[in-house]
């Protein structure tokens, strides 16, 4: 990703050349089930370095104790939580999620199993949401974009 913040000449004309895309999930997860939500992304197998153009995931958690300007309670309405990916562009998220890791990732695809083995697997079906309502996908164009040598 280019280092843009310093390089950049805005003439209140015309926006800004997009450096990167960014796909954001909002998930709506009641504070009972937000440990199991936060264990099941912690524990589950990544692919997304492996993919071309990926930057970086980020999965945030809303601060509702946060107190100070502009802060408001929060409510059902809103999200609790909101993953992010950084793509070094449109074409590779796209890339991405019409590829076999997003599949797999999003238990549509086919996981290679040990063929050897007896055992069955401990469950066949998918695990059930941990959210009030289906996440909803936003998406961004990054145009001021600062990085450091170390990431974000």
């Amino acid at each position: 990703i280019v280092d843009g913040g310093d390089n950049k000449k805005a003439d209140g004309i015309n926006t800004l050349p997009t450096e990167c895309f960014i796909a954001c999930n909002q998930f709506y997860v009641s504070p009972e089930n937000a440990p199991a939500f936060e264990q099941r992304w912690a524990s589950r197998e990544s692919k997304l370095k492996e993919c071309e153009g990926f930057v970086a995931f980020t999965m945030l958690r809303r601060d509702g104790q946060a107190k100070g300007h502009g802060t408001v309670e929060m409510d059902a309405s809103e999200p609790t939580y909101v993953s992010t990916t950084i793509w070094k562009n449109r074409a590779c998220f796209e890339a991405w999620k019409n590829g076999s890791a997003f599949q797999e990732a999003h238990g549509q695809g086919s996981k290679k199993s040990d063929t050897t083995t007896t055992t069955p697997p401990a469950s066949s079906s998918p695990p059930q949401p941990l959210w009030s309502r289906p996440p909803q996908p936003v998406f961004y164009e990054g145009v001021l974009v600062i990085t450091s040598e170390q990431g974000a």
